[in-house]
């Protein structure tokens, strides 16, 4: 079962070889890794080059957002199973791609996902926050919550079903289709409870108080977009709670 993980990139010079090395180091062979570059004028491509091997594909050329350029990578994917990666993140370790896909085949799923630790690489990687899929559920979409994203493998054959993301968002197109996967219902789902992937902060998605406004007013318009009814008041608690989780995380993990 070929995965196929889709990387877009945009002047990413001071992380780009982590996520690299965290693809090639998978024990699973039978991976494609796709980087969708959106015209880096630093030294990105160059390193992408220096690591390029027969199953590294780069396209590089303008695009029109994040969610565009993982439509264009999931277009000349060529594998079966579909997951990204930003270019800021790395897998949590090198078995990450061969139990997922050991799942998959065992539950005979259409999508898997997994948990994501924030790190700060500002403070000797000192982890920070998680994203825990397996105790989502789909009500906590009307609050804003949702499965951690990079950590979602997914059928390709689901993207023929449901489309590819709405590239009209800025930072929401993942809820938005995340939110197309779950309404279906006729998707098997299987949330694993295991660290699938370690995440920077300071993201698109995790840049501060414009990026949170910015990004609860797209979730508005996904719901809506969706027929689910949500308000701002309903999307803004999902703020609090997140500190809340983020306390205990580091609780837990002084001890």
């Amino acid at each position: 079962m070929k995965v196929s993980i889709i990387t877009a990139t945009l002047n990413s010079e001071v992380f780009i070889e982590s996520c690299l090395t965290s693809v090639e180091k998978q024990n699973y062979s039978d991976v494609e890794h796709i980087i969708i570059d959106g015209g880096s004028t630093d030294k990105t491509i160059e390193i992408i080059n220096s690591k390029k091997k027969k199953n590294l594909i780069l396209l590089s050329e303008q695009d029109k957002g994040i969610y565009d350029a993982l439509n264009k990578g999931i277009r000349i994917s060529t594998g079966s199973v579909i997951g990204i990666l930003h270019a800021d993140d790395i897998f949590s370790d090198a078995s990450v791609l061969g139990q997922v896909v050991k799942i998959i085949k065992e539950r005979e799923l259409d999508i898997l996902t997994g948990n994501i630790v924030f790190f700060d690489p500002k403070r000797k990687n000192i982890q920070n926050r998680e994203i825990t899929s397996s105790l989502f559920r789909p009500w906590m979409f009307r609050f804003g919550f949702m499965p951690a994203h990079t950590a979602t493998f997914v059928k390709k054959n689901v993207f023929n079903l449901i489309g590819l993301y709405d590239s009209s968002f800025k930072s929401a197109g993942d809820f938005d289709f995340l939110l197309r996967l779950y309404l279906k219902k006729k998707f098997k789902i299987f949330n694993l409870n295991r660290t699938l992937v370690h995440m920077r902060t300071g993201g698109l998605s995790t840049s501060g108080i414009k990026s949170y406004i910015r990004t609860s007013q797209e979730i508005l318009k996904a719901l809506k977009k969706n027929n689910i009814y949500s308000n701002f008041l309903f999307v803004s608690l999902r703020l609090p709670f997140k500190q809340i989780k983020k306390w205990i995380f580091k609780l837990r993990n002084s001890k």
